[in-house]
């Protein structure tokens, strides 16, 4: 997932790898993934890759995300134990906050949120580890989609949201990575890497 960030492929390598989402859902979010183009930032407001649909394309794009980690942590709950159970219970609280926040925006611009999928096939999880390196895929894979969706929302107030709620995921990801023994900050710059 190194280069999950700059090449779409790999997003839907990943996302495939996964089998996430209803038919629609993921139509959806791969075909987001699909351009590596990004929206003029010129483009009228309401219309276009970056405003109106644009934007709700976009927004339901990183709520289907969200709504997989709320997935990825409930599923995940009866294998923890210890302090790494309060911990996924604060960030599932947080995801759920995120997802909420998205179906608002997404309802404010007249459209539809994407509901959660029925099924979501994770990989056999049969540890606090595997529970744990799921949801670090899952967040670095928000993280890349919300630094590539920021830029093409038509509005400052979306691009706020965005940088706010992809904030909170850099942190997830820190505590995440502390949580598996890893170097909770790798790097200086987060970009949605591999765990």
């Amino acid at each position: 997932m190194n280069t999950l960030l700059r090449d779409a492929q790999s997003r839907r390598r990943f996302l495939r790898s996964l089998s996430i989402g209803s038919a629609g859902g993921s139509a959806v979010l791969l075909a987001a993934c699909g351009s590596s183009s990004r929206g003029s930032s010129s483009a009228p407001t309401g219309t276009g890759a970056s405003g109106g649909g644009g934007d709700v394309a976009l927004l339901n794009l990183v709520l289907d995300l969200e709504n997989m980690a709320i997935a990825a942590y409930t599923a995940g709950a009866p294998l923890l134990s210890g302090k790494v159970i309060t911990l996924a219970k604060e960030l599932l609280s947080q995801e759920k906050a995120h997802a909420k926040r998205l179906s608002q925006a997404i309802k404010q611009l007249g459209g539809a949120p994407n509901p959660p999928s029925a099924i979501y096939n994770f990989p056999k999880l049969s540890s606090q580890s595997d529970v744990l390196k799921l949801a670090s895929q899952i967040e670095n894979t928000a993280i890349a989609a919300y630094i590539d969706a920021i830029p093409k929302l038509s509005s400052s107030d979306l691009r706020a949201t965005g940088a706010s709620i992809v904030t909170d995921e850099a942190e997830h990801l820190s505590v995440l990575q502390s949580a598996l023994g890893r170097d909770p900050v790798p790097t200086a710059f987060v970009v949605g890497r591999s765990a």
